[in-house]
């Protein structure tokens, strides 16, 4: 539907609400605490998805019945429903982070290291469904280099 070039920027549109999302409940965090943040964030952001969802509903039912799916027959895996769970962690912990001498860059930047990892090993065990990809130096590198840039990120504040 949107290909790769749509799918690509709304990847990035992503991340810049991530970081923002992040800025927002860190500060909300400093005022209150963080899990306070968390609680506020996931509650509005459960009042948005509600929403969303009520505007959104008749076209996904409508789209479902022109593809002919029936929905009903699949039955979701509970791991399905629990994708909230690493989502308040991460509101809890990225506001604790971004407060202190880490700062924003330096906990998007460590955030992103444990996602790059975390994906490859899920790649290559063909861990939650996900087609196997092996390991290999190409699949690493970026890793390397989102490591070393971090570690400049964090370690190079001090010397400025």
């Amino acid at each position: 539907m949107f290909g790769t070039t749509g799918l690509s920027i709304i990847a990035i549109v992503s991340g810049v609400l991530l970081a923002l999302m992040i800025n927002i409940n860190s500060e909300l965090a400093a005022a209150t605490s963080a899990v306070q943040s968390s609680w506020l964030a996931h509650g509005i952001g459960c009042v948005l998805a509600a929403l969303l969802c009520v505007i959104f509903n008749n076209k996904a039912v409508n789209k479902r019945e022109l593809q002919g799916e029936n929905q009903s027959n699949k039955i979701t895996q509970l791991r399905s429903y629990l994708g909230g769970i690493p989502g308040s962690f991460t509101v809890v912990l990225a506001s604790l982070t971004v407060q202190s001498e880490i700062g924003l860059t330096g906990t998007l930047a460590l955030a992103l290291i444990g996602q790059f990892i975390f994906s490859l090993l899920v790649e290559h065990f063909g861990l939650l469904n996900q087609k196997v990809n092996k390991l290999s130096f190409l699949n690493v590198l970026p890793s390397v280099f989102v490591i070393v840039g971090s570690i400049l990120i964090i370690y190079g504040k001090a010397s400025v």
